[in-house]
């Protein structure tokens, strides 16, 4: 039966202690916490909008792993790279971490598709930094509206050509370049191809 932990989270954990006895850290990270201990998420955000919500439950799997599964959530507003607006993205992390000591316990959690947070055998950690790792591997690379919102919360219009207008353009750019090339306009070069345009020159 494993112990729920409402209260604060705490800032030093022994990792083994808690698999053993199977704990849930449940609760909430309160915004103006995180403004002052995840400083590495504030940086990498416009702004947090509100509390981050965690559950981690801790314990060891079949194979004698010791692991912390469980769901991270946040709100947070974001610049789109598209139209350089602000947007509101929702980060939803399942967390699926094994903790290892040595290569042989590494070797043993990726076989079995678990993330892995390398500690020493005595060490103590921050639930925090798990979590702040875990909301920035959930963050884009590249910030950008959902494709459902484009023409909603998007301001960039995306035109798309028609055959048309796509060989317009491309003859355009063909006489321009035989301009550039010859210094003889695409008019000058469809007079000389013309045989009368030796009766032009004599009447000159």
């Amino acid at each position: 039966m494993r112990e729920g932990i409402p209260e604060r989270i705490p800032q030093r954990v022994d990792y083994q202690r808690y698999t053993d006895q199977g704990v849930t850290l449940d609760g909430v990270i309160s915004l103006q916490e995180a403004q002052k201990d995840l400083v590495r998420f504030n940086d990498s955000i416009i702004e947090n909008t509100g509390d981050i919500k965690y559950q981690l439950v801790f314990d060891r799997d079949l194979l004698g792993n010791r692991i912390v599964t469980g769901e991270v959530a946040a709100e947070v507003i974001l610049q789109c790279q598209r139209c350089m607006d602000n947007f509101k993205l929702d980060l939803n992390c399942h967390v699926s971490i094994a903790f290892v000591q040595n290569d042989f316990e590494q070797q043993q959690a990726e076989d079995f598709q678990y993330d892995i947070f390398w500690l020493k055998k005595k060490e103590l950690f921050d639930p925090r930094v798990l979590i702040e790792d875990e909301l920035l591997l959930a963050l884009p690379q590249i910030p950008m509206h959902p494709e459902s919102e484009i023409g909603q919360g998007c301001d960039v219009i995306v035109k798309f050509l028609d055959e048309d207008e796509v060989s317009k353009q491309d003859k355009a750019s063909s006489n321009e370049d035989v301009e550039d090339r010859t210094g003889i306009s695409q008019s000058e070069q469809n007079d000389e191809d013309n045989p009368f345009a030796i009766l032009k020159q004599l009447k000159k």
